[in-house]
């Protein structure tokens, strides 16, 4: 018989030194050499009786067969069969697995996935039978197979199309065609044949997915209210030449206290070309941006040329040569903002017809004082009593030409610029006045003046004194009367004064 050999020790080594540990090491030899040997003699006593039984129990052949075929069924039938459960819900059968608890787990992950769609807790409250029975175990359903087959019985999702605006949902329908002819609809009034790209400004996106069942509609009228409505925003509004503020307001569509109410400060009779006024402006829900690709003529205007002039003044200018506008082919791709132009890129520009120099002479002498600036200053500083325009004076609705500044009798009134006096003199409504010529049909009137300084045919510069006002004539207390008359027109002085 082989030694036995014990962890962390090797034949033929000596005992451990200490007494205690050798006896116990003994011990435990004596006891398995001891069990080893009856085991011995169990296998020699089985086999003895083996024999003996070939010797009086001989088996037939066929007896034999029968055996050894039997033991082959009921070994492939295990291997082939097992027991299972079918799965059946509203009648119909989903699937088979081996274990109640499987059936449950698939549940479990069913109930999850339609509360995520529902929003809300949903439980499948024993719709779900089960039939046991043995079957191949080729007839077993996968997991995932189950779980998807158990979904899709779920009353209460369903497969839809899901028009998200920014991610938000906004409309759901079980087909796709009534939403997407919504989204071409939303495009068409800014797309013409020129146009190669269009998109929302705000992510409009259709999806299709599962959707809770009372989510779909089929009236798609609100959500189009929706998206094709306008919104009001503020704008910055440039002032142009001619404006008023009666006529910007009306093109904002809005109401001339709302324009003032905007723009703290800003007085309704003074505006100046580019001044910046907040307006509001109609801004559509959903925004389209779209990209056309053109190609256009362009006319190009001549450069110009300056030669110095010392025959001519300081500020005035001569055509010498007229030159020509020139002509070019732009192909360029626009960008629009709802139909408003946001930017242009230029691709390709062709010269068809190249521009002409245009020859200016500008004057370098020196210019008298006398001579216009042309622009004006304030006459007088004070408040301003009577505006331009419609206005009631003892109890007549009358047409008032210019603007009353008040200011005691007696103060300095300035020329608005330089020019020529053409009248100075009386008159029964404007009590001594004075009018000034600053060439190409501009004058200028001060009225109610208590004296005059100047007389007919004088030169006078910017801000010279040309009166001392009063209350002369037609007027209910002291101040200047000033106007502003192109070619005989009155027109605001609040649009020429700084």
């Amino acid at each position: 018989m082989d030694e036995i050999l014990f962890p962390g020790e090797a034949a033929g080594a000596h005992a451990p030194a200490h007494p205690g540990l050798a006896q116990r090491l003994g011990a435990l030899r004596a006891n398995a050499a001891a069990r080893l040997e009856r085991l011995e003699r169990n296998v020699d006593g089985l086999l003895f009786r083996w024999d003996d039984f070939k010797q009086t129990h001989r088996l037939r052949p066929s007896r034999f067969l029968a055996v050894a075929l039997l033991t082959g069924v009921v070994s492939t039938a295990a291997v082939l069969y097992t027991p299972a459960c079918a799965v059946i819900m509203d009648g119909q059968e989903l699937g088979l697995v081996t274990t109640k608890a499987q059936v449950q787990a698939i549940e479990d992950r069913v109930e999850d996935r339609v509360s995520a769609i529902l929003g809300r807790p949903y439980e499948m409250e024993d719709q779900v039978t089960l039939n046991w029975r043995v079957v191949n175990k080729r007839e077993l359903t996968s997991p995932i197979t189950l779980e998807n087959a158990l979904f899709n019985q779920v009353s209460e999702v369903t497969r839809g199309y899901v028009l998200t605006l920014d991610g938000q949902p906004i409309a759901t329908q079980t087909t796709s065609q009534g939403l997407r002819d919504l989204i071409d609809s939303l495009k068409a009034p800014y797309v013409n044949e020129n146009t190669i790209r269009a998109e929302f400004t705000t992510p409009l996106e259709l999806h299709y997915e599962y959707v809770d069942v009372r989510q779909v509609t089929d009236d798609l009228s609100a959500v189009t209210a929706l998206l094709t409505s306008n919104s009001v925003e503020p704008m910055i509004y440039t002032v142009q030449a001619g404006d008023t503020t009666s006529a910007i307001a009306l093109r904002q569509d809005m109401s001339l206290s709302d324009l003032l109410a905007m723009n703290p400060g800003v007085e309704a009779d003074k505006l100046w070309i580019g001044q910046e006024l907040t307006v509001r402006q109609s801004v559509p829900y959903l925004g389209v941006r779209t990209v056309d690709q053109v190609t256009y003529e362009e006319v190009v205007e001549p450069p110009v040329e300056y030669v110095d002039d010392n025959t001519m003044y300081q500020g005035d200018s001569k055509v010498l040569e007229p030159g020509a506008e020139g002509l070019n082919q732009v192909t360029a791709q626009i960008t629009y903002l709802s139909g408003q132009e946001d930017h242009r890129d230029i691709l390709s520009t062709q010269v068809l017809t190249a521009p002409v120099t245009k020859v200016v002479a500008q004057g370098t002498k020196e210019r008298p004082k006398t001579m216009p600036k042309g622009y004006f200053i304030w006459p007088v500083r004070g408040v301003i009593t009577s505006g331009y325009g419609n206005r009631s004076l003892f109890g007549t609705r009358n047409f008032h030409g210019g603007i009353d500044i008040y200011v005691p009798t007696g103060t300095s009134v300035k020329a608005a610029d330089g020019g020529t006096v053409i009248t100075a003199e009386y008159n029964r409504s404007y009590g001594y006045y004075v009018v000034i010529s600053h060439g190409n049909g501009k004058t200028t009137y001060y009225a109610h003046n208590s004296k005059l300084l100047v007389s007919v045919g004088d030169k006078v510069y910017q801000g010279q004194v040309i009166a001392k006002s009063g209350a002369t004539g037609n007027v209910t207390g002291p101040h200047c009367h000033f106007e502003v008359r192109i070619n005989g027109q009155r027109q605001n002085p609040r649009n020429y004064l700084p």
